[in-house]
Parts: C-alpha cells; sequence; structure tokens
C-alpha cells in the first residue's frame, strides 16, 4: 500500500486515541472501537472484512468449523493479508461466546469476528461489550438468523446489489441517526467509497 493512497489517508486520520475512538464509514457515522455491532444479510463477511481491512493489527474469526473452513484465503487476499487472521473453530455456541469474549480482552487485537446462528441475548452482549470496553477492539458479530433484544451499539443490514456493489443499512446506532449507503469498493488500497441512498434517489 503506498503512504499516499486513499486507504493510508483514511488510516492516518482514524489512530486511536480521546478524539477518534472508530472507523469512518461515512462523514456522519463512525463504527466505534471498544464496542460490539451485529452485521446480518448476505454480505455480512463482505462488510466485516472491509472493516478488518481499515483496523491494524491482528484479526481473530471464530466460529463453527464449517464456516472457518469455508474461508477463501484467496477471496480475503482481495481485502487485507491473511496472515493477519487468527482462526478460532468452536463446537457450540457457548464456545464461540467464550471465545469471541476472550478475544476481545486481548489488547492485541485489532478487530474481532464472532459468526453465530442468532444474535446474543441482553446478558450475552453485555458480556461481549464488557470485553470489548477493556480490550478496545472493534467486535462484529456476524449473525446468520434473527438478532434479539442486545447492548450492540450498531446493527447492519448488508446486502449485494444486483447490479454490482452492496447496500448497508444501519438500522440501530446508539450514538447516532441510522441510515443506508450504497457501497462501492475498488480494492484494498482503496477506502470504501459510501453514498446515502437518500442523495442517490434525489440525485
Amino acid at each position: 500500500m503506498s503512504p499516499g493512497s486513499p486507504l493510508s489517508a483514511l488510516k492516518a486520520g482514524l489512530a486511536p486515541g480521546p478524539a477518534c475512538g472508530g472507523i469512518q464509514l461515512a462523514s456522519c457515522l463512525t463504527l466505534a472501537r471498544g464496542r460490539v455491532h451485529e452485521i446480518m444479510g448476505d454480505s455480512a463477511d463482505v462488510f466485516a472484512l472491509m472493516v478488518a481491512g481499515v483496523a491494524d493489527g491482528p484479526v481473530y474469526w471464530i466460529g463453527s468449523w464449517r464456516e472457518i473452513e469455508s474461508l477463501s484465503p484467496t477471496g480475503i487476499e482481495d481485502f487485507l493479508d491473511p496472515s493477519r487472521f487468527v482462526l478460532t473453530c468452536c463446537l457450540n455456541r457457548g464456545e464461540t461466546l467464550w471465545a469471541a469474549e476472550q478475544a476481545l480482552r486481548a489488547r492485541s487485537a485489532a478487530c474481532v469476528i464472532a459468526q453465530l446462528q442468532d444474535g446474543p441475548d441482553l446478558r450475552e452482549s453485555r458480556r461481549l461489550q464488557i470485553a470489548a470496553e477493556e480490550g478496545g477492539a472493534v467486535g462484529l458479530t456476524l449473525l446468520r438468523g434473527r438478532a434479539g433484544n442486545s447492548a450492540a451499539e450498531t446493527r447492519w443490514q448488508c446486502m449485494a446489489r444486483p447490479e454490482g456493489g452492496w447496500e448497508w443499512i444501519c438500522t440501530k446506532h446508539k450514538r447516532g441517526m441510522p441510515g443506508a449507503w450504497r457501497v462501492s469498493w475498488r480494492g484494498k488500497h482503496h477506502a470504501p467509497d459510501l453514498v446515502p441512498l437518500a442523495a442517490t434517489a434525489s440525485a
């Protein structure tokens, strides 16, 4: 990655600190570090990989053996260096939640991604949130099924668009306004391009 690339510029503006505690997804929306975010939809993994690509440091991906086995190194390297991944295979939901909690507490983690069938309940999500606050990483739970009543900072629906790119819809945001964006991307040396859908509709 060249020092003057758009992604370098994005990273330079996202260094952890009192004035900047998150990964900017749009001018009015930031994905907070030290928080857990829920991601749903057929492109939840793309969302997670884009976030992981911006974060610096190890990325923990936690799930069942079938989910971990389905990760393709050639697909991952379109977003970031696969050597940054620490893969953890779990036997059941309880193990996945426990492993995610331990990884979130590890101050070495930049991003922790946990794959679940249904979302954490309030008690489970509070435990994850406390761990994320202690470690400072971005926590992402990828949900194949339903989301519950949780302590997640944000919740997202991420879908592929028929004409290309993706649609990201924030349906919950504790510290800001929900919204929707059309997303395009030219590769890991470039920052994602987000256009508010409201602006697209009015153009």
